[in-house]
């Protein structure tokens, strides 16, 4: 992340990236039914982080996370980390996804929160290269994490 995480201009990054996030969780029924309890924890011009305690909700008939809702929350911090790099996030536009390639490395599940990362590697005129990592850790720590996936995310964006 390029800029400071503390301070004025990380703060309006964060509550800016905090309202886009709430309105696009808002109209959107699967990323309401996905998204409804995630917290911005960081945004920079280079990327956002968020966190989401995980329920049954997001879990596969296997009681782990569902591919789908790591490819939804792939999706999601995609647009926000566009919008992160724009000089004016509300009003950016968010882009449509090209490639999502997601790697599945381990598992998570209920009771745990799920930290989501991501990061630019390039935002264009007209595309954007987007890197995610999403990491498993005991609820209310940053202690045990378990890499769960990481993903490429490229978003046309003209």
């Amino acid at each position: 992340m390029s800029e400071e995480r503390n301070g004025p201009k990380a703060d309006e990054l964060v509550a800016s990236i905090e309202q886009l996030s709430s309105q696009i969780v808002a109209s959107s029924p699967i990323y309401n039914f996905v998204l409804q309890n995630v917290q911005i924890e960081q945004a920079s011009s280079g990327g956002v982080t968020a966190l989401l305690p995980l329920t049954d909700r997001h879990s596969n008939s296997k009681a782990i996370l569902h591919g789908s809702v790591t490819a939804t929350l792939v999706d999601w911090i995609g647009g926000l980390v566009i919008a992160a790099a724009s000089s004016s996030p509300l009003q950016a536009k968010r882009g449509v996804s090209l490639d999502i390639h997601i790697s599945y490395i381990g598992a998570a599940k209920a009771g745990q929160d799920l930290r989501i990362e991501g990061r630019a590697d390039k935002v264009g005129r007209s595309i954007a290269f987007i890197a995610v990592r999403l990491t498993a850790y005991d609820k209310g720590t940053n202690t045990n994490g378990r890499l769960v996936a990481t993903a490429t995310h490229n978003k046309f964006i003209a």
